[in-house]
């Protein structure tokens, strides 16, 4: 968080200084919002809910501790129920659509680089076996490069549980991998 961003002003409804938290705070949230739900618009949707969020409980803010661990844990848990409640848009009876990866895996061109939107359709397909547990701490661990403390700290969850949801979702997404590249 910047260092201009007065929490106590926060706390006591400040809107210019909660500007500065969002500001500060608001591209790396998205990029683990996208990251998890793979999906732009929920992940946009995930931004505001946070910080919508974070402004209803400003007043319970801890003075004392890092308020971007307390931002993140709440993107996270917004990530989790929307995974929990999103019907199965990407699937096609009960199997991921995962139709583009045999092209992307096919594509002979060595300087094949994916844009923004292949990229996000990759993920999804990727890790749309896996439960939202195992996709969030994929993406943690995997994606946002976090240790299993900082995990833990975001979500909530004991190491050991961390371990096998990983372990779990290597193994899923090796699977798809695997299937398109052999």
């Amino acid at each position: 968080m910047s260092a201009s961003c007065d929490i106590k002003k926060i706390k006591a409804g400040d809107e210019n200084e909660f500007r500065k938290l969002i500001d500060a705070n608001m591209d790396n949230i998205y990029v683990t919002a996208l990251r998890i739900t793979a999906d732009e618009d929920d992940a946009r949707d995930v931004v505001q809910e946070t910080f919508l969020k974070v402004w209803e409980k400003r007043k319970s803010i801890n003075d004392n501790n890092c308020i971007r661990p307390y931002i993140r844990r709440i993107a996270v848990n917004k990530c989790y129920d929307l995974l929990r409640k999103r019907k199965s848009r990407y699937r096609i009876n009960g199997i991921a659509d995962t139709s583009f990866l045999a092209e992307v895996a096919g594509d002979s061109r060595a300087d094949y680089n994916l844009n923004n939107n292949e990229a996000v359709s990759l993920l999804n397909a990727l890790a749309s076996g896996l439960s939202p547990r195992q996709r969030i701490v994929f993406t943690m661990v995997e994606l946002e490069g976090l240790s299993h403390d900082e995990v833990a700290e975001i979500t909530g969850m004991n190491k050991t549980s961390i371990k096998s949801n990983l372990s779990h979702a290597r193994k899923k997404i090796e699977g798809v991998i695997k299937q398109y590249l052999t």
